[in-house]
């Protein structure tokens, strides 16, 4: 059963004039995701990508606090409901994917179209939209090389911004098509320099192989 939630989300609000015309759908896309940890205090916050059919994609870590309750509770159109875990990313892979039931989808949500991922990898300083904390913002993967302990994907799977923990599972659109280019998994800090890593398309591609 859905239940009301306190707030509505802004995912489904109207992009800012500077934004593509895929941010409207790329914000439609998002979803705010809660996992508790089983002891009714504690519980971990992320961000998710609705694919269609139900499913959501998200980062696996997110998902993975209580092993044994395969429940996670996800906030579409300003409803929070619930959403089960189907399949869980193995070794390095943080992915995961969540089932939430058609009787607890709106019509809009069972009429969407399922979501294309990136044929190809994003290029060096691509332009993106992030879909993350309930919100909509614009980036751009790093123009140079980057060396770092806290980051160990290509560089080009690294976004020229910062993101909080909140925005783990988040979304990474590519700008000019809205395909998904990503999601994202890791923040990077140090003076004076704020990344974010993901997890790249042809990696999603194979993990949601036979799964949709």
């Amino acid at each position: 059963m859905m239940r009301k939630f306190a707030f509505l989300t802004l995912l489904l609000a109207a992009p800012a004039l500077a934004e593509p015309p895929e941010a409207a759908l790329v914000g439609a896309l998002g979803v705010q995701i809660e996992k508790p940890a089983g002891d009714n205090v504690h519980f971990s916050q992320g961000s998710g990508v609705y694919l269609g059919n139900g499913l959501i994609l998200t980062a696996a870590h997110v998902v993975k606090v209580n092993p044994a309750d395969p429940v996670s509770n996800v906030v579409l159109d300003g409803w929070k409901t619930d959403a089960r875990l189907v399949a869980f990313g193995q070794g390095s892979v943080d992915l995961a994917l969540l089932q939430v039931g058609p009787n607890d989808l709106s019509r809009q949500r069972r009429d969407m179209k399922p979501l294309d991922i990136c044929t190809v990898g994003t290029a060096p300083n691509q332009p993106v939209i992030v879909a993350a904390q309930g919100a909509i913002t614009l980036s751009k993967t790093v123009g140079v090389p980057v060396k770092s302990l806290a980051l160990n994907g290509d560089w080009t799977d690294i976004l020229a911004t910062g993101y909080s923990h909140g925005a783990s599972g988040g979304g990474v659109f590519d700008a000019s098509r809205g395909c998904l280019a990503g999601i994202i998994i890791i923040e990077a800090t140090a003076p004076g320099i704020e990344l974010t890593q993901f997890v790249p398309a042809p990696e999603i591609a194979m993990f949601l192989a036979g799964r949709r």
